[in-house]
């Protein structure tokens, strides 16, 4: 039982990390735009929920449930940049999830085990299917992003516009 504890007490770690690594890929869409002095909202979990201003940037923070907590992220900005600044901000969300799975995957599969190493093997593997999800380009047909495109198509149609 007492092998179990710590478990126990890692999966909401894995979820908070997730969660983490969710806000650094919209973060990551974010910057070539703040950065080209645009303003930006970060939704996370949900479109409604807790809403914060920093500067040019509007960060949301929802829970319609624990699923979608970790997975639905969305960024949108308030004037059109440039195509440059769009492609940039489009490629820079899967680049960084790609960077963080990569990192996590090197770390946690260095032969470790207990806790720590599950907390850092759950959150590898949510981010390389958030890698896979949003960079291959293609329609979304269900869930929080049905209709939507992903962050590879979208850069995929910018570029042959």
């Amino acid at each position: 039982m007492i092998d179990v504890l710590p478990y126990a007490l890692a999966v909401p770690v894995a979820v908070v990390g997730a969660v983490g690594a969710l806000f650094l890929h919209e973060a990551a869409h974010a910057t070539p735009i703040l950065l080209a002095g645009g303003n930006v909202h970060i939704s996370i979990g949900s479109e409604t929920g807790r809403t914060a201003r920093l500067g040019p940037l509007t960060v949301t923070v929802g829970f319609d449930g624990v699923r979608k907590l970790v997975a639905y992220g969305y960024f949108q900005w308030e004037e059109t940049p440039s195509k440059r600044v769009q492609a940039l901000s489009f490629a820079a969300g899967p680049a960084v999830t790609v960077l963080l799975a990569a990192s996590l995957g090197l770390v946690a599969f260095r032969g470790g085990n207990g806790p720590v190493s599950f907390c850092l093997t759950a959150v590898f593997y949510s981010e390389l299917f958030r890698a896979v999800q949003t960079a291959v380009p293609r329609t979304y047909s269900r869930g929080a992003y049905a209709g939507l495109d992903s962050d590879g198509k979208q850069l995929l149609d910018l570029l042959r516009s």
